[in-house]
């Protein structure tokens, strides 16, 4: 117990940090004394004691002399900018293919792959549910399951979503074969395929990966510090190439973390409304760190609106990379969805619905999901710290408040790609900024996970990379 309130300790107060609420300026920068933080909290001194010295240790807080605890000084660190050319291209398949095949060698480690629900060891979990459903025959009435899944599933699926406040219904969820199959049939629902779509950019992953295979003209819209400024660069895209499908990753987006304000969702919804543009979104808003989970796009808009929104979901984050199945929320899109799987999709495992189903009715799906995400941000706040102690300020590091990776700028004219040679060689992957542009830009950025099962391989991983950036930044920029 005195375990876990030490590392709580450390985690409010990183937060705290992070958050603006303690900051290195004079007046907000010096933490309660030990022992008036032990009594608000209803702790012992010595643990408040050592929290407060692994919080010094990774460098987060000095102490002075009968003075007390204070915020250590940070080099200001500028956002990231990623312009504000709006970007018409080709989609076709390119350098990600090394990156890929790096992921089959069992002796690189791979940071550059992001796979949340390894993080914990669901297998004995699993095998007990799949017994469980195996009793209860699941395919025996194979042909008489609905095409838009088993209302068990669909029903869960709803009362989960609910604990964050999001109402659906049933009749609006379609189960789908995972969320590629979920891509899929959302790009085809709204007549996408062969067409020109806008994505935001950085691009997800996930979203090129499907879109290269169908060589698809694409507008890469770039991502701005003011939503009201991406939203201009949209309604400028869309004047000049009109197009009538917008992929979003509003919650955790990959690579960059970010998380869009209730407010700037909404204000998408409005001008998707009035534009008459379909919005596909990729939500990974299951892996929160926080007291609150952020909400899909599609259980902001109202009954009344006819706003398309199409929101896919999985089970692939949470529960483990073996369950291909997920989920479509449907937004005045549902007929359409429905049809497009009709035609293009196999029927998801009735055993596997059956599965999850259960997991969540019983309540150990919520269980689970908690457990993830305490040991996402416990995995976080150790790769921050391992590379903070080697790295200095001249490396911008995201501060995700959820998802599976930090996003990592190297200084101007010096390359991720060339970073990616050299980690290689050390048996390590990055996925280099390159990745997540269809033109081939971000190259000074980087993507790593924290999010794979931690150990010493892993732990010594993260020094041995954080080393190697160091020694890139040592040699001059035409190394």
């Amino acid at each position: 117990m005195t375990e876990f309130k030490y590392q709580q300790i450390i985690d409010e107060i990183i937060r705290a940090i992070e958050s603006g609420i303690y900051s290195d300026i004079a007046g907000s920068n010096k933490l309660e004394s030990v022992r008036r933080y032990a009594k608000d909290k209803g702790v012992g001194v010595s643990t408040v004691i050592q929290a407060y010295h692994e919080l010094e240790r990774q460098g987060w807080i000095d102490s002075k002399p009968k003075r007390g605890y204070f915020i250590a000084k940070k080099t200001a660190v500028t956002a990231p900018d990623y312009g504000s050319s709006i970007n018409r291209v080709h989609a076709q398949l390119d350098l990600a293919n090394a990156v890929q095949y790096s992921f089959n060698d069992p002796e690189i480690l791979p940071l550059s792959c992001t796979a949340p629900c390894t993080v914990i060891d669901q297998e004995l979990l699993l095998n007990r549910l799949h017994k469980q459903v195996i009793k209860h025959r699941p395919y025996k009435l194979l042909m008489q399951d609905p095409i838009e899944g088993i209302p068990e599933l669909r029903h869960e699926i709803c009362r989960h979503l609910l604990r964050s406040g999001q109402v659906f219904v049933k009749d609006r969820v379609l189960v789908t074969n995972g969320r590629q199959e979920g891509l899929l049939l959302a790009l085809t629902a709204a007549k996408a395929i062969g067409r020109t779509v806008a994505v935001e950019s950085p691009v997800s992953f996930f979203f090129q990966a499907i879109l290269k295979q169908f060589n698809a003209d694409v507008i890469e819209v770039p991502m701005q510090v003011n939503y009201e400024d991406e939203l201009a660069l949209l309604s400028k895209a869309h004047t000049e190439q009109a197009f009538d499908t917008y992929l979003v990753n509003p919650n955790f987006a990959d690579p960059t973390g970010r998380v869009l304000s209730l407010e700037d969702k909404q204000s998408l919804i409005n001008w998707a409304n009035e534009h008459d543009v379909t919005l596909i979104e990729y939500d990974r808003g299951e892996l929160y760190f926080g007291a609150t989970r952020p909400v899909t796009i599609a259980s902001l808009v109202s009954e009344s609106s006819h706003c398309k929104v199409i929101s896919i979901g999985d089970f692939y984050d949470t529960i483990s990379p073996a369950i291909s199945l997920g989920y479509l929320l449907c937004n005045d899109t549902f007929n359409a969805c429905q049809h497009a799987k009709q035609i293009i999709a196999e029927e998801p495992s009735i055993a596997l619905q059956y599965m999850v189903a259960n997991l969540m009715s019983s309540g150990e799906y919520h269980t689970l999901t908690g457990k993830l995400r305490a040991q996402m941000n416990i995995n976080y706040l150790k790769m921050k710290s391992l590379m903070n102690s080697v790295l200095d300020d001249s490396i911008y590091m995201s501060l995700p408040t959820g998802g599976p990776c930090i996003w990592c700028r190297l200084p101007d004219s010096y390359s991720s790609e060339a970073l990616w040679n050299r980690v290689i060689q050390k048996k390590l992957s990055i996925a280099p900024g390159a990745m997540f542009s269809f033109s081939q830009q971000y190259d000074n950025y980087f993507r790593i996970t924290f999010a794979l099962p931690w150990n010493e391989k892993m732990e010594q991983g993260i020094i041995r990379l954080a080393h190697v950036i160091s020694d890139y930044l040592d040699e001059p920029v035409n190394a």
